[in-house]
């Protein structure tokens, strides 16, 4: 019988990128199945689903099998897995198709494994050093609330590694600007020192890039690292690739545009994110697996056919994230072999899905 705590717990000692995939499909598969006993114990929704479509647990023999939810389904069905009264947060991110939100129920266990996978994830790009944290977003963002968004889960799961935290921005009359007496701080007392940075895509671009520009306002960091993720589809629309993006905003800090470093992911998988590594690619963590499906079969796709991405975590025993399948395209470019070394599966975004035809179960969950 696993021990679900001490496998994952295990898992999340290890190096992120080193286990080969089929090791950790073979693992992580037990768990999940384990999981997925849970889950239909505890949400009637999920249990529904399951029953509908005659899925059979114990004959669960890949992780591919390992049974898929839309991620549409935050936003229209409570997915708890554990006692109400265990609730500690509630994570709601904005609708993309719609003006629902998604709602994501975290308990105090799965906060902490979603923060030590962070961290781990975090550490092979940047070690284990504690440095200045600059936060690309407001304070109020940070707020200590009950409820909170994607946005203050990326701030707070950054800060992981914070020794001291700026946010660079203020928030004026619902505007964001220019926290200009911070940024001024930030260059006199930093300037040339071991920094790491992170905000959201759009708002790096449309507020903190064009402001700085619009001042003249230039930084000194040539070992920044930035994270950013979120808000393509709106940079699109202004034809900003992510290289030019890169290089606006590699000048703006002064520094190498590997340094600019883009991740995927999602708040109903909070704890995992899949930066870019040196060679362009996002690697998959021990504790995760994607798999990218074909939109209309749901079947896997090869290496390099584009289909809907799908993300598989062992994380949350709050609620079901065991296997969610996105709103977004990517394709597999390899695995186990990228140039960079990182071990298990690596893949690329490509775009997000205008209205993503809900598939599988979309219509199991009700009674």
């Amino acid at each position: 019988m696993i021990n679900l705590d001490s496998e994952i717990n295990e898992l999340l000692t290890k190096s992120p990128y080193i286990l080969e995939d089929r090791e950790k499909n073979q693992i992580l598969t037990g768990i999940l199945k384990i999981q997925l006993e849970n889950a239909v114990e505890n949400n009637t929704h999920i249990k529904n689903m399951f029953s509908k479509q005659g899925i059979d647990i114990s004959s669960i023999t890949k992780i591919e099998e390992i049974p898929q939810i839309p991620v549409q389904m935050f936003k229209y069905f409570n997915l708890s897995t554990c006692d109400s009264g265990n609730i500690v947060k509630i994570l709601r991110s904005s609708g993309t198709t719609s003006d629902n939100t998604s709602m994501v129920p975290l308990n105090k266990k799965t906060v902490l494994k979603q923060m030590k996978s962070l961290k781990q994830i975090l550490s092979d790009y940047m070690g284990n050093k504690r440095k200045i944290f600059l936060v690309i977003d407001h304070e109020g963002i940070n707020n200590s609330v009950s409820e909170f968004s994607a946005r203050t889960a990326g701030v707070r799961g950054l800060s992981i590694y914070a020794k001291d935290t700026y946010y660079l921005l203020k928030e004026e009359n619902g505007k964001l600007t220019l926290n200009e007496p911070v940024i001024k701080e930030v260059i006199e007392k930093y300037s040339g020192k071991d920094v790491y940075a992170f905000g959201f895509t759009y708002i790096i671009w449309s507020v903190f890039y064009k402001q700085i520009i619009e001042k003249d306002i230039s930084f000194a960091f040539n070992d920044i690292l930035l994270f950013h993720s979120g808000g393509w589809k709106k940079l699109k629309e202004e034809k900003v690739s992510k290289e030019f993006f890169s290089e606006a905003l590699s000048s703006v800090f002064n520094t190498d545009t590997g340094n600019i470093l883009d991740f995927y992911g999602m708040a109903e998988q909070t704890g995992i994110i899949f930066v870019d590594c040196e060679c362009g690619n996002k690697h998959v963590p021990n504790i995760s697996q994607v798999i990218v499906r074909n939109p209309y079969s749901l079947q896997p796709c090869a290496v390099g056919e584009i289909g809907m991405i799908e993300i598989l975590s062992i994380l949350s025993d709050s609620y079901y994230s065991q296997a969610i399948l996105t709103e977004d395209l990517g394709y597999v470019v390899g695995i186990d072999d990228c140039p960079c070394g990182r071990k298990g599966t690596y893949f690329r975004f490509s775009s997000r899905i205008e209205k993503a035809e809900i598939r599988g179960c979309g219509d199991t969950f009700k009674e």
